[in-house]
C-alpha cells in the first residue's frame, strides 16, 4: 500500500501540472466550443488535450486503475482504485478569459478518497492532500479560518440555472438565506471557491449542481484543512461509482467545523 501510495503521489503530481501546461497552452487562443448538456456548460479543445495527456500517463502507469473522466466517462473494472479527473474545472471561465480555471485529480481508494491535488496554471499553485497527513498550498499547511461567527466571512455560492423553475426559485432562497447572513458572497463557480475555503480566505462554500470530477478533491482536501462537507442539507457526501451515476448532480456545502452549523441552519430547506 505504501508503495502504492508514493507511485500515485507522484503521478498526481506530474499530471496536474502537465495537464495545466496544455492549458497555458491554449488559454486565450480557444476556437472549438461546444454546448455539452444543458446550456451552462461548454467543452473546448483545451479540456480534450489536458484529459487526454493525463489519461495516457495513468494508463501508462497503472494499467488496472479504474478511472472516471469528465470529457470521457468510465472505464470502471472494480479496481480498489479510482483516478477521478476534472482535466479542466471551470471551462466557461477559461473560454471567456477569466483566470478562475485549474485541474483537479482525486485517487480513491474502495470509494473513498486518499489523495488528491488542484491546480491553478495562472498562478501555479498546488493544493493537494493526502489521507491523514494534512493539506498543503505550496508545502505550507492550509488552515480553514479561525473565525466564529458567520457575519464574519466571505462565502462562495455556486449554482447554475435548472429547467425546473420550481428548484430555481429553491436555491434562489437558498442564496438569499446565507446572503442574510455573512459578510459578502463571492463566487468564481469552478475549483477555486473551493481552494479558498480550504485555506481560509473564504468562510465557507455551497455549489449546488456539481459532478464527481467536481468534488472528489475536495471531499479529502477540507477535511484535512481542518474543514466539513455534507450536502446542504447535512446529509452525509457518498461518491457513486457505477458507470450509470457518473453524471448524478450533488450539491454541497463546506466550511470551517466552528461555522458549519450556522451555514447549515442557512441552507437546511426551511
Amino acid at each position: 500500500m505504501n508503495h502504492d501510495i508514493d507511485r500515485i503521489r507522484e503521478s498526481i503530481l506530474h499530471c496536474v501540472h502537465t495537464a495545466g501546461d496544455v492549458l497555458l497552452h491554449h488559454f486565450g487562443r480557444v476556437t472549438d466550443i461546444r454546448q455539452k448538456g444543458e446550456h451552462s456548460s461548454v467543452v473546448s479543445e483545451a479540456d480534450h488535450a489536458a484529459e487526454a495527456c493525463i489519461l495516457s500517463h495513468i494508463r501508462a502507469e497503472f494499467p488496472d486503475h479504474d478511472i472516471i473522466a469528465e470529457e470521457s466517462g468510465g472505464t470502471l473494472r472494480q479496481s480498489d482504485y479510482t483516478w477521478v479527473v476534472d482535466p479542466l474545472d471551470g471551462t466557461s471561465n477559461y473560454v471567456a478569459g477569466l483566470p478562475w480555471f485549474g485541474v483537479q485529480i482525486a485517487v480513491l481508494h474502495r470509494g473513498a478518497p486518499i489523495i488528491a491535488a488542484m491546480y491553478l496554471p495562472i498562478s501555479r499553485t498546488l493544493y493537494a492532500a493526502e489521507l491523514g497527513q494534512g493539506a498543503f498550498r505550496d508545502g505550507e499547511r492550509l488552515q480553514v479560518t479561525r473565525e466564529t461567527r458567520m457575519k464574519n466571512v466571505l462565502c462562495a455560492f455556486g449554482l447554475d440555472p435548472d429547467a425546473n423553475e420550481d428548484a430555481n426559485r429553491a436555491n434562489v432562497g437558498m442564496l438569499q438565506r446565507v446572503l442574510g447572513r455573512v459578510r459578502n458572497l463571492r463566487t468564481t463557480n469552478c475549483l477555486l471557491d473551493f481552494c479558498y475555503t480550504a485555506d481560509g480566505r473564504f468562510g465557507g462554500c455551497v455549489n449546488l449542481k456539481a459532478k464527481i470530477w467536481d468534488i472528489a478533491p475536495v471531499l479529502l482536501i477540507l477535511p484535512e484543512a481542518g474543514g466539513h462537507m455534507t450536502d446542504p442539507q447535512g446529509n452525509p457526501i457518498v461518491l457513486h461509482l457505477t458507470e450509470a451515476d457518473l453524471q448524478r448532480d450533488y450539491a454541497v456545502l463546506g466550511s470551517s467545523v466552528a461555522l458549519y452549523p450556522e451555514f447549515l441552519a442557512a441552507t437546511r430547506n426551511p
